[in-house]
């Protein structure tokens, strides 16, 4: 029996589900990358590995691999595959992967800022105001940002308050003339 026959096809199909590249496959296997490809596609029909990686996922899904990374970090999603390869960190992610997603940002995506529900297209903040609101605190630490927030709510607290007074005085005022020609003329 030639040696040509003494595959384990299984073992091929395993390490390409695994994200493995026909290259590292035909390294291991003592065959060419397309000698792997071919058993794949004889066997299998193809090739192709239906993992993805975290920038594809994020280019299918139309957002940005920090994103998908932040999902992941959240615990939100999990990925199929994880390999590291001396300093990079690789994941791999199944095609579920991008329904789960659909399905969490459709149940809980709020803006970053005001907390009201995302338009469809938005990601992370629902206006042009928002956006340009996180801006403002983009390089300070949780706490200064916390404090300016609280700096910011008290001086619109103060405002609201102002203009009030000044209403109610203008409204007075414009009584007072009145009661004034009212007099005059009696």
């Amino acid at each position: 029996m030639s040696s040509r026959n003494n595959i384990d096809v299984n073992a091929i199909y395993e390490l390409r589900q695994s994200g493995a590249t026909l290259q590292q496959i035909g390294n291991k296997m003592g065959r060419t990358k397309e000698r792997i490809r071919q058993i794949l596609v004889e066997n299998y029909g193809s090739s192709k590995c239906p993992l993805v990686s975290s920038y594809k996922l994020a280019s299918m899904l139309g957002s940005s691999p920090r994103q998908i990374l932040g999902l992941y970090q959240d615990g939100v999603i999990v990925p199929e595959f994880e390999f590291n390869t001396g300093n990079r960190h690789f994941l791999l992610w199944s095609p579920a992967t991008m329904r789960h997603i659909n399905a969490y940002y459709k149940e809980r995506r709020l803006c970053k800022i005001c907390h009201r529900p995302l338009t469809k297209g938005r990601w992370s903040y629902c206006s042009d105001e928002c956006l340009s609101e996180s801006h403002k605190y983009k390089y300070k630490s949780a706490e200064a940002r916390q404090r300016q927030l609280i700096s910011v709510k008290r001086y619109r607290d103060k405002r609201r308050r102002l203009e009030q007074v000044i209403a109610a005085g203008a409204s007075r005022r414009q009584q007072l003339p009145a009661l004034a020609v009212g007099v005059a003329v009696e």
